[in-house]
């Protein structure tokens, strides 16, 4: 962090209660471990709470347990926010499980951070028994992200919890890009067919996920990727992620390609400033 002039970092929790099936069947040893995860989280800020926030991880067996965690972490530990994963080996983003959790992110004021989880078992066709290639992580992780992002708007969360604050990985995922194609979609075949999407939300649609906060990790320089993501969510809904420590140098290449892309962005330095440190500190109550 020094060496790279970065003042304050955002614990997220690793790996998710999910990747562990024996413990997340069991309400009670879910709850036990998100709680021995959080404990040490807490601890970690707690020791350095000028360098580091903490994010606390979610145990999604049911909306009890959840609550219950959720609760303690934010008004007993002072955690900033909570954490769950999205894909297709989890629950739906819009389960009824998960509808307590948008509720009390937003009473609490506090964010929630969605990373994908699609695990490298989880196969690209159905007649292998891998993903190959790195195609889970480097192409699905980001279908994923977009395709959680639908379910939550499409559910109409936003409409329900307007004030709440959902940060996707990313940059976005593959949002942005295709903002024109997918609302595009939405108008045709509901030109065509005559059918509505099932949704009560309001059109046009792509306008809803404008609503989304975005971090700036895209595991290379590219300041395009980020200038697609600021012309979509604005650069008040971007906040600096670097994906630190998950590369070959434990974080350091991550954090300099990160700091890089945003400096190279095609934006003010008011704007740069924004998405470097205003943003975050106003989302983690610090400005």
């Amino acid at each position: 962090m020094d060496a790279h002039d970065i003042a304050r970092s955002v614990l997220v929790p690793l790996p998710w209660i999910e990747t562990a099936p024996e413990v997340h069947a069991d309400p009670k040893k879910c709850l036990h471990a998100a709680r021995i995860l959080n404990d040490t989280l807490a601890e970690i800020a707690a020791r350095r709470p000028d360098r580091f926030s903490a994010v606390a991880l979610l145990p999604t067996t049911n909306a009890e347990i959840l609550a219950e965690e959720f609760q303690r972490a934010i008004q007993e530990l002072k955690m900033a926010g909570g954490f769950f994963v999205v894909g297709p080996t989890v629950k739906p983003p819009d389960h009824r499980d998960y509808e307590q959790m948008y509720k009390m992110a937003a009473e609490m004021d506090v964010p929630l951070w969605m990373h994908p989880s699609r695990p490298p078992g989880y196969p690209d066709y159905k007649d292998e028994k891998m993903s190959r290639y790195q195609i889970w992580q480097s192409l699905s992780w980001l279908q994923d992200s977009s395709a959680a992002m639908v379910r939550i708007v499409f559910s109409g969360v936003y409409d329900r919890y307007p004030d709440l604050k959902l940060i996707t990985h990313h940059h976005g995922a593959m949002i942005p890009l295709f903002a024109e194609r997918m609302q595009y979609g939405w108008d045709y075949f509901e030109q065509n067919t005559g059918r509505k999407q099932p949704t009560d939300i309001s059109e046009p649609y792509i306008q809803h996920f404008r609503k989304f906060y975005c971090d700036t990790a895209t595991q290379g320089v590219s300041p395009q990727l980020l200038d697609l993501a600021c012309r979509f969510f604005g650069a008040d809904h971007m906040l600096f992620g670097s994906d630190s420590p998950m590369d070959a140098t434990a974080g350091a290449a991550f954090t300099r390609d990160a700091i890089a892309s945003v400096s190279k962005m095609p934006a003010s330095e008011s704007e740069k400033k924004m998405i470097f440190t205003g943003n975050a500190q106003k989302l983690l109550k610090l400005a």
